[in-house]
């Protein structure tokens, strides 16, 4: 191991960048097995890689990872093999600045150089307070503890660089990687950190700028060196190489010593085009990658393979499928070694699909078929009044089309990254024409009639208009392009169908609009009711066999029941109401249409008696009687008469109430009610009777009975005196009834 004596003068220069940018490219590292020397192994790396490696803090994580024995790194004290050629341990093989120093302790071994007892002009950094901004991310330098120490190395012009570490500020900011310390016997021990245990096969170095976080001014003046003995290391090597342990700290080593080594390389990022692609045909092309490249390798892959070695940057791809996807590599190969690859995808032109048809049209859509094309296809595209569907079969239905119109239709065959697609096929049509609306018929005779409608939506070019009977034979067709027609010579009460059907291009027919109408029919005739107390029954005379009849049951003007559409002759109404006055009409209609003068008669249901007849009050001459008007009646009226048989007496009145009182009458006397319904002035109910006596004067008459008879003491028997009241009793229940008021008792003594 190298000693440093205080004896020795020993001036060491530290380079300090005010400056440095890093490469932003992503670095590989390549350890190699060779057992080369540093000369050799750099020749190596530059021949097949870029060059041995340059270290950083970043990079040295991943470089020194499962390093298993000592590699040359490229690090140098002197590249022109000349001690004072430049400042040692300046810059790598690259010639990037060294700013980073990782040095097994003891290392490097310095020389010491002749004695010099005259003055040595250092470069002193003064500090003022301003500071100043920096853009310092990350900066690597030596830190020497002991300030009184320096080394003096003199180049061939006699000039003297020194380093003067005054003030332990001057490398502010910056991060220490080695410090050296002044140990008892004179020795210098470099300390390292994080030297082992780092997994990383790459780094991405960043921009990185070193520089003094402060103003500083450099004054030369005289410094008195001190005396240093003279003497050289055992271990100093004059012009050296630097080897990295498996443990990622740097020692010195002859530069002829045969080791393993370590290159790097900054992958070059091309890409591979693909230009002049049809059908079947392409056309690849790449960048060229720096440096001595052998050839380049190409690999297709898709549903045909293709590997070739090829030493220009163009190649023709021929006999490919269409629309097929196909990915191209291509690899540089530099020392028998595949670099980055450069690569592309593409797909080839599919062909255009064949026989695109149309298979069916509606108002709004068109039905589409097709043949699939030679090739592949992942989709198809169809283009119609700027509107795009995607399709995966060979037939598709395209909705919500514009009635009545013209439409082109456009099919591409698509690939699935929707990079390329066929040329066009195009197919031309019309959708069909809506329905017209509000068809409506009116103004109808016996024989004509008048049509009227909307048009539907579109370009309609005219109408086609028909009739027809029962049993569809036509009537009458013929075309307009009016919106209105008039559709003659036709029969009477003829049931017909009639339609109207729009055109479009005057060939092209959409759905026919159906309505139902009639020619106008004679009225019925003989129209003969009969009623009971809540039925009525029509019956009337048709103008002729194929006619329908509306009849309509109307009470007071008012509608009660309507019978649409009646093929036979009669019609029956029961649930009516009694004593009520129905009128019935009765017309011929076709369908919807009332078409002729409409028969009327009247007639009552007969009246229903009263019910529940019953005296409510009385006295000596008057009656009071009520009753209830019967079920279901109508507007009725009343016929009440009294009377008294045994005076022969009766009073009769017509009222519009359910009661009366009957005045005027005699004491004790029964009087016999009849109550009527009336309606129509002559139509009555049977009766309904109530009896009640008014209430009686009474008087007392004596009777006495004489009483003879052969036999002794027969008058006097009780038995012959009842025998005798109760034929009394019953001669005055024949003489007097129940007609008036009276009574008879048995006076006993």
């Amino acid at each position: 191991m190298g000693k440093l004596f205080l004896k020795d003068k020993v001036c060491f220069l530290i380079y300090l960048a005010l400056t440095l940018t890093c490469s932003a490219a992503e670095r590989e590292y390549f350890t190699q097995q060779g057992n080369l020397t540093w000369d050799e192994a750099r020749q190596h790396c530059q021949a097949c890689f870029k060059d041995l490696v340059t270290l950083t803090p970043e990079n040295i994580q991943a470089v020194a990872r499962n390093l298993t024995s000592v590699y040359w790194i490229g690090l140098r004290k002197n590249f022109n093999s000349t001690s004072n050629s430049s400042i040692s341990w300046s810059r790598w093989a690259n010639g990037d600045p060294l700013t980073f120093q990782n040095w097994y302790p003891g290392w490097p071994v310095f020389k010491s150089p002749t004695p010099k007892r005259d003055s040595c002009c250092s470069c002193s950094c003064t500090c003022p307070s301003r500071a100043t901004p920096t853009s310092v991310s990350f900066t690597q330098v030596t830190r020497f503890t002991d300030l009184t120490r320096f080394t003096d190395f003199t180049d061939a012009t006699g000039s003297t660089n020194v380093t003067d570490f005054t003030d332990s500020t001057g490398a502010a900011g910056a991060t220490d990687v080695t410090d050296t310390t002044d140990t008892t016997d004179g020795t210098s021990v470099t300390g390292q950190e994080g030297t082992a245990g780092w997994r990383k096969t790459s780094e991405s170095a960043r921009p990185t700028t070193a520089s003094l976080p402060i103003e500083a001014e450099c004054v030369r003046k005289p410094m008195v060196l001190p005396d240093v003995p003279d003497d050289t290391d055992d271990n100093y090597i004059e012009d050296s190489c630097v080897a990295m342990l498996s443990f990622g700290t740097w020692v010195e080593k002859n530069c002829t010593d045969l080791l393993n080594f370590i290159c790097y390389e900054d992958p070059f990022h091309g890409q591979a085009n693909v230009t002049a692609v049809n059908t079947t045909n392409a056309v690849i092309s790449w960048m060229a990658v720096p440096g001595d490249i052998s050839h380049y390798r190409l690999q297709l892959e898709g549903d045909k393979t293709l590997s070739k070695n090829l030493t220009n940057l163009t190649h023709a791809l021929e006999d490919l499928t269409p629309g097929t996807r196909y990915s191209v590599k291509v690899f540089p190969v530099k020392c028998g070694r595949n670099l980055r690859m450069q690569n592309a995808t593409f797909y080839t032109k599919p062909n255009k699909v064949k026989n695109f048809k149309v298979t069916e049209v509606t108002e709004v859509s068109v039905s589409l078929s097709w043949d699939k094309p030679v090739g592949k296809v992942d989709f198809y595209l169809i283009e119609v009044a700027g509107q795009q569907f995607r399709n995966e079969t060979n037939n598709t239905k395209i909705h919500n089309l514009k009635p009545a119109s013209l439409h082109t239709f456009t099919i591409y065959s698509g690939v699935q990254d929707n990079s390329t697609q066929s040329e066009a096929s195009n197919v031309t049509t019309y959708t069909k024409p809506g329905k017209v609306s509000n068809l409506t018929s009116s103004s109808e005779t016996t024989d004509s009639l008048s049509l009227t409608w909307n048009p539907p939506e579109g370009n309609i070019s005219g109408y086609r208009v028909k009739a027809m009977n029962n049993s569809k034979h036509v009537l009458y067709d013929n075309k307009t392009e009016k919106k209105n027609h008039s559709v003659e010579g036709l029969s009477p009460g003829t049931k017909l169908t009639l339609s109207v059907t729009a055109l479009v291009n005057d060939t092209l027919e959409g759905e026919e609009e159906t309505i139902i109408s009639y020619t106008c029919p004679t009225p019925i005739s003989n129209l003969t009711l009969v009623t009971t107390h809540d039925t009525l029954n029509a019956t009337w005379t048709a103008p002729q066999s194929d006619s329908t009849f509306t009849v309509e049951l109307q009470l007071d003007g008012e509608v009660k029941n309507t019978s649409k559409n009646l093929r036979s002759y009669t019609k029956f109404f029961d649930k009516l109401k009694t004593a009520a006055n129905y009128t019935v009409i009765v017309f011929v209609t076709n369908e919807h249409n009332k078409s002729s003068p409409p028969l009327a008669r009247s007639k009552f249901t007969l009246p229903k008696k009263p019910t529940n007849v019953k005296a409510v009050h009385w006295t000596k001459d008057n009656i009071a009687f009520e009753w209830e008007a019967p079920a279901n009646a109508g507007k009725v009226k009343y016929a009440a008469k009294i009377n008294s048989s045994f005076w022969g007496q009766s009073w009769s009145v017509l009222v519009s109430t359910t009661k009366h009182v009957f005045t005027g009458l005699v004491s004790g006397t029964k009087y016999d009610l009849e109550v009527r319904t009336v309606v129509g002035g002559n139509l009555t109910s049977n009766p309904a009777t109530a009896s009640r006596c008014t209430d009686p004067e009474k008087r007392e008459v004596s009777l006495s009975m004489l009483c003879s008879s052969n036999e002794r003491f027969h008058c006097d028997n009780q038995t012959t005196r009842d025998d005798v009241f109760n034929r009394l009793r019953e001669h005055f229940k024949t003489l007097l009834k129940d007609e008036i008021y009276w009574e008879l008792e048995d006076y006993k003594e």
